[in-house]
């Protein structure tokens, strides 16, 4: 996962300017899009600093609002880089999602498994042992399920959203 300095770098001031007017017009990523008359996951997407705002959409942006300029876009003062730092570090989008790195000893670490040979009247064979997984208990947040995903045998599937204090997430043990 990213750190958030990595998104406060030059590269992504335009994204971060369009964080600061969603900040400043207290509009949603959504809302913003249909005001500006874009797709919403273009909006989203430069959010989630998958994609850098292209010409056409600064230009709709200029559009919408004359408070905005190309210039604007250009530069940034020392309390927007202070404004940008603390929205990326609280909103969370997408691929910017804010957090820690985990330390190693703290994730769960898969340990492949061990071939064990049989003997029987076939000769020997090997045996897969099923994977283990190991966690510092100490160090690793409880987890809730959140979707279930259904895949029919046609190719089909659906998604369905999980209420977190559902029986479900007590059924797994989370």
């Amino acid at each position: 996962m990213a750190i958030y300095s990595d998104f406060t770098d030059s590269r992504y001031l335009k994204n971060n300017k369009i964080r600061v007017i969603l900040d400043e017009t207290h509009l949603n990523a959504s809302q913003f899009a249909d005001a500006i008359k874009v797709q919403r996951s273009t909006i989203s997407h430069i959010l989630a600093y998958r994609n850098r705002p292209s010409q056409d959409i600064l230009e709709k942006i200029v559009a919408w609002n004359d408070k905005y300029s190309f210039d604007w876009f250009r530069t940034q003062t020392p309390e927007e880089a202070k404004m940008i730092a603390q929205l990326i570090e609280s909103q969370g989008y997408g691929g910017a999602k804010m957090q820690n790195p985990t330390p190693q000893e703290s994730r769960e670490k898969i340990v492949p498994p061990k071939p064990t040979t049989t003997n029987d009247s076939r000769g020997p064979q090997m045996k897969p042992e099923a994977p283990t997984v190991s966690t510092t208990l100490e160090s690793v947040k409880p987890r809730r399920a959140v979707l279930i995903t259904i895949v029919y045998d046609d190719g089909s599937s659906q998604v369905i959203p999980v209420d977190p204090n559902s029986k479900i997430n007590q059924l797994l043990g989370q």
